[in-house]
Parts: structure tokens; C-alpha cells; sequence
């Protein structure tokens, strides 16, 4: 089973953590704008229409890595938390002029936290401590097609259905001081098997003749769905709360609790304008600008874990609004272009995004504010749409309550694309003499 710890987040604490892939980084420099389908030569996982609109004959394979670094403070103190992480493992193909497919691996949900609390009883003290770990993965196969594909106008529609894997462990341990390291642990795992599926549709025009200015509109649509979920719960009496071996008492056991998580419904629409001047007049480079918009809703008091007796979690609805701008210095493909310098082809993002988290504090829902930069920096040694992409994230999850819990976190992704050059062909069929 494929698991990583992709968090160290307290606000992972509640259900079955953090919600969301770790950012791509062709897409993190853009406010993590991630359903409209603006580029060819990128897979775009979340929206599974995207894959019937990659470059003819280009087969894609992906792969990205996300480290973050985040400070958590209040009133009484501070602490850092550090995670790195797989963003994606992706392949994309396109198939004819009308179809694509996609097959690929990435995190679904995230929890990692490590807190303590120490309370005081006349001349004794007790320490609590509090710990998650575990992650959920998406396995997943996608298929889009193109219902319009003419000189200027382009509507795909595709859907992603995936195997949902995974557990998620949350630990409680409590020590009377006099008696450390002898006390009680509590231990409350999440194990997750369930499909998934998501919908997709991305609507492109050229606004005229020249193709120099195009529109872009996107919907994506994740149902609320019954994850199929086992919840395992133990008590224990341990003469060393930080050594399992040590959990000889049992006082209360559970395993394999069958029931099901609802997980909340997802819409996210976007839409872009893209222009290239009019060279024709102009002796300047023949360079994009693209400026991309996208909003993301998520009805989390839907959710609830249905086990019995067992108490859920409860969250509050979401929102998160995101722009996004790439620039493009020179996409000339002509033989003029042969003279314009490697700066010129990188492509230059920047963005920013606003919302809510699900969470709150003392009544209080969390916001979030994070602006984005990044690179897109082509492989120009041979004919081919392989790229490296690089993005930097910096942001803050706050109630803005100075008392509350407040991060901030700044964030590093990298992601390579490799697609075959102009004189290599993924799955060509060739025929013998």
C-alpha cells in the first residue's frame, strides 16, 4: 500500500484531515488554479475533460514533489511543522483527434500533528498528548472527449473514477507526571475503500480570425459520495505511553467497525482570457499573457462519519476564490524564433488566492490568504512538450483572533513533465515491409 505523511498541520486533527492534493507546480504559481485547461503541453488531473485537449501524438507522464514549512502561534507560544511530500504520479494520452485517457496516483486527504497540554491538579500535573498520522490516496483512470473540436471552438467533457485506499490514525495519550512514562493511550484509526469519481467540461473559443484571443470556461463537479469505511478503536494501560510493546492492559477494543463516511460535494468553475498581439504589425516578439479566475465550493456540514454511536466531526461551508496570470515572452514557432534567447520561452506565473477552511476555532472559521509565483522552464535540446515547472507558495490560515491558533507556511513544489520528442513516438504503430 502506497502511504505517505504529506501533513503537519494541527488543523488535521478533526475527520479524516486536510482535504486536497499536495499543489502541482505547474499550477501552483497560479493561485493553484487547477480546472481550467489552458496549456497542452500540462496534465491537469482535476478536471478529467482536460485530457482530450493535449497536443496530438503527445503522450504526457508527470511526476511532482511538494515540501512545506509552516509556523503555528498564538498567544502562548509558537512551534514549526515540516512535510514533503508526492503531489502526483500521472500519465496522460491523448487517442485520436477526439479522445484522451489518464491514469494516475495522488494523495486525497492528509493528517499529521503532534501537540501536548499539560494541566494542573493540586500538587500533581498531568500531560496530554495528541498525535495523528496516515494519508488517502486516489488511484484513478480518466476519459474525455471532445463533443466540439472546429477551427475555433472546442467543448470536451470527461470524468475521473478512482479506487479511494488509505488510513488515518489519531492518538491520545495522558501521563500523570509522577507516574511518567505509565498512563493510558487511546488510539482511533480510519480505514478507508471506496470508489470515487469526479466530472469535468472545458469550453475554448477564438474570439477572431487570427486566433490572437481566446476564452476559456470550465466546470468541475465532485458528487458527495458514502465512503466505505472501517473504524478500529482501542483503550490501553501502558508502563511506557511511547512504546506500543508496552500496551499490556486492554480496557477497551473495536475492529473492523463497518460504516460509512459521507464526504461532501465539490463545484469549482473557472474562466480565462488569453492574447497574443498582432505581429503583423508590429516587428516586436509574438509574445501570451493569459489571466485565469476560478472559484471552489465545498458543502462541508454535509459531512459526518456514520458508525454507530461514535460522535463525527463537524465543519463549516467553503469557499476559495483564486486568480491566476502566465506570460509567455515568445510562443513563435516560425524560423525567425530560432534567434530569440532561452529566457524568452519560459513561461512566468503568478497568482493568489482567498477563502474559508472548514475549520474553526472557538466559533471562529478559519480564512486563508496565500500568494503564488512560479516558472515553466521547456526542454528545447530536442522537438517536445517536456518541461520542469517549479512554483513558490506563501500564505496564512488564520481566524484573526489573536488568541487562536495561526499559521503561516510558505511552500516549495517541483514537478517534471516528460513527454517524446519530435523523432520519438509513445505507442506508434508501425507496419513492416
Amino acid at each position: 500500500m502506497w502511504a505517505q505523511t504529506t501533513s503537519s498541520s494541527p488543523y488535521s486533527t478533526a475527520g479524516i484531515g486536510e482535504e486536497g492534493a499536495l499543489p502541482e507546480a505547474h499550477y501552483g504559481g497560479m493561485g493553484n488554479i487547477s480546472s481550467i485547461s489552458f496549456d497542452s503541453t500540462l496534465i491537469n488531473t482535476y478536471n478529467p475533460s482536460s485530457y482530450s485537449l493535449l497536443s496530438y501524438g503527445q503522450p504526457l507522464f508527470s511526476v511532482g514533489v511538494t515540501s512545506r514549512f509552516s509556523t503555528y502561534s498564538n498567544s502562548s507560544g509558537s512551534f514549526n511543522g515540516k512535510t514533503t511530500g508526492i503531489s502526483n504520479i500521472t500519465m496522460a494520452i491523448p487517442i485520436g483527434n477526439r479522445f484522451g485517457i489518464a491514469l494516475g496516483l495522488k494523495p486525497f486527504t492528509q493528517k499529521g500533528y503532534n501537540l501536548s497540554q499539560r494541566s494542573y491538579a493540586y500538587d500533581d500535573s498531568t500531560t496530554f498528548n495528541y498525535q495523528g498520522y496516515g494519508s488517502t490516496n486516489l488511484l484513478f483512470v480518466g476519459l474525455a472527449y471532445s463533443i466540439i473540436k472546429t477551427d475555433r471552438s472546442y467543448l470536451s467533457v470527461g470524468f475521473n473514477l478512482g479506487y479511494l485506499f488509505g488510513s488515518v490514525t489519531n492518538q491520545r495519550s495522558s501521563v500523570f507526571d509522577a507516574n511518567s512514562p505509565a498512563g493510558g493511550v487511546d488510539l482511533t484509526t480510519y480505514r478507508l475503500k471506496s470508489l470515487y469519481y469526479s466530472f469535468g467540461a472545458n469550453y475554448q473559443r477564438f474570439l477572431d480570425i487570427d486566433k490572437r484571443k481566446q476564452l476559456f470556461v470550465s466546470a468541475v463537479y465532485s458528487p458527495q459520495i458514502s465512503i466505505n469505511s472501517y473504524l478500529d478503536y482501542s483503550l490501553f494501560y501502558a508502563t511506557d505511553v511511547n512504546n506500543q510493546l508496552s500496551y499490556t492492559d486492554t480496557i477497551s477494543y473495536v475492529d473492523d467497525n463497518k460504516g460509512k463516511i459521507v464526504f461532501p460535494s465539490k463545484q469549482t468553475f473557472g474562466a480565462g482570457y488569453a492574447f497574443t498581439p498582432d505581429t503583423k504589425k508590429t516587428d516586436g516578439m509574438k509574445y501570451q499573457l493569459g489571466i485565469f479566475a476560478e472559484v471552489t465550493l465545498i458543502q462541508w456540514k454535509a459531512y459526518d462519519e456514520q458508525f454507530g454511536s461514535h460522535t463525527t466531526s463537524e465543519f463549516s461551508n467553503t469557499y476559495v476564490s483564486k486568480i491566476g496570470v502566465q506570460y509567455i515572452p515568445s510562443i513563435d514557432v516560425t524560423k525567425k524564433a530560432k534567434g530569440i534567447k532561452y529566457f524568452s520561452k519560459i513561461k512566468y506565473r503568478i497568482g493568489g488566492q482567498y477563502g474559508l477552511l472548514p475549520n474553526s476555532i472557538n466559533g471562529r472559521q478559519l480564512k486563508t490568504t496565500m500568494v503564488t509565483a512560479g516558472l515553466g522552464f521547456p526542454f528545447l535540446a530536442q522537438k517536445t512538450n517536456s518541461s520542469l515547472n517549479v512554483s513558490f507558495n506563501y500564505g496564512a490560515n488564520s481566524t484573526g483572533n489573536a488568541a487562536d491558533l495561526k499559521e503561516r507556511f510558505y511552500s516549495i513544489n517541483f514537478g517534471i513533465i516528460i513527454a517524446p520528442s519530435s523523432y520519438e513516438k509513445w505507442f506508434k504503430k508501425y507496419k513492416l515491409d
